[in-house]
């Protein structure tokens, strides 16, 4: 008779490892904490509502800030994404126009503009505004 007192066919620990334990989750434990979170985000999300409703009526709708819709905000330069192009095209007229023409930038200043044609002309023949470099020379200091 044999002294083995281990089943049969089990193999020794030595073969297999240590015994693990098995894997127990309780199902009610799991749909307990998900109906939990399920109930605190509901609940959040209906006092934070209530909460908006009633600034809301307290307060009135938000106003809209003039500056919406301008070009130019503070010292930015806004750049629309819409405005169809018929705001460019206009846009674009407007432009050419100016560069097409003369005017005052800064009458105090007896600074004018011309237009782009003849200033060209100018700049070609070697004419320059006044403090400006003389053709040619080096940049300031820093500059490339």
């Amino acid at each position: 008779m044999s002294t083995n007192t281990e089943r049969p066919g089990a193999g020794s620990a030595e073969e297999h490892g240590p015994r693990s334990e098995e894997d127990r989750i309780s199902t009610l434990a799991v749909v307990a904490v998900g109906l939990g979170a399920l109930l605190v985000f509901t609940l959040a999300s209906l006092t934070a509502a209530s909460y908006l409703h009633r600034r809301y009526v307290e307060r009135g709708p938000i106003a809209i800030p003039p500056e919406v819709g301008a070009s130019k905000i503070g010292l930015v330069e806004q750049q629309l994404f819409s405005g169809g192009p018929l705001r460019g095209e206009r846009d674009r007229a407007r432009r050419l126009e100016r560069l097409g023409s003369y005017g005052w930038v800064d009458r105090g200043a007896g600074v004018v503009h011309v237009p782009i044609e003849e200033a060209m002309a100018l700049v070609a023949r070697g004419a320059r505004p006044e403090g400006a470099p003389a053709a040619g020379a080096a940049p300031p200091e820093g500059q490339p």
